[in-house]
Formats: C-alpha cells, sequence, structure tokens
C-alpha cells in the first residue's frame, strides 16, 4: 500500500468539481470516514472537506488525505482540502465540494480543478 501512495504523491489530476450541501440531495450529515458533519463549523468555514469519485482511491487518495486545489475560474476552490467522503460508484475523475448552504462559492455550473496531494 505504501507504494500505492508515493506514486501519486507529486502528481496532479485534473478533475470535474462540483458542489454538495449537507441534508440536501440524499447527502446526509455524515460522510463516508464517519465523521459527522457541524452545520456551525461549515457555515464558519472552520471545514475544507471534499468527496473524491471512487477511480482517485484507486489512484492512491485515500480518506484523510490532505489535497492541494487549484482553480482559476473560482479562486475560493483555490487551497488545502480535507477527503472524508466518497462520491458515488460510478463517477469518475470528480470532486465534490462540501460547501455550506447559501455559499456557492461563485460557482453555478461544473467546472475543472486540479488536485494533487499536498505535502
Amino acid at each position: 500500500m505504501a507504494v500505492m501512495a508515493l506514486t501519486v504523491m507529486g502528481q496532479s489530476y485534473t478533475v470535474s468539481a462540483t458542489k454538495y450541501h449537507p441534508g440536501m440531495g440524499g447527502a446526509g450529515w455524515v460522510t463516508a470516514s464517519g465523521e459527522r458533519i457541524d452545520n456551525n463549523k461549515l457555515k464558519n468555514y472552520e471545514i475544507r472537506w471534499v468527496a473524491l469519485s471512487p477511480d482517485l482511491f484507486n489512484k492512491g487518495f485515500r480518506m484523510g488525505d490532505t489535497i492541494e486545489v487549484t482553480c482559476e475560474r473560482v479562486p475560493k476552490l483555490n487551497g488545502k482540502w480535507v477527503v472524508k467522503d466518497r462520491m458515488g460508484r460510478r463517477l469518475r475523475m470528480k470532486i465534490d465540494f462540501l460547501l455550506p448552504r447559501g455559499d456557492n462559492y461563485g460557482f453555478h455550473a461544473r467546472t475543472n480543478v486540479t488536485i494533487r496531494k499536498a505535502k
């Protein structure tokens, strides 16, 4: 397993980005990692969590990893995020940003971002 984790370090992937809000559209209040979403912390921007598509886990990303996101189109997405959730099994090369209800970080349509494991 350590070999797989090493292969993703330093590599970047361009993925399609979407957003989700807890408690809406089937998204619950507990992530696939077992973490409970604290809505007050989310509203205060104290947590920055993402869900990744299953194929990215196959490329070496793990639950709990800190990743670096780069996006020219939506600058608020730039920076470090923690992988706390997993997307549906049929999805490929996708990232889903957990955002507070009422704030879409300035993006309303799918956009591409670049991700890599943070050092």
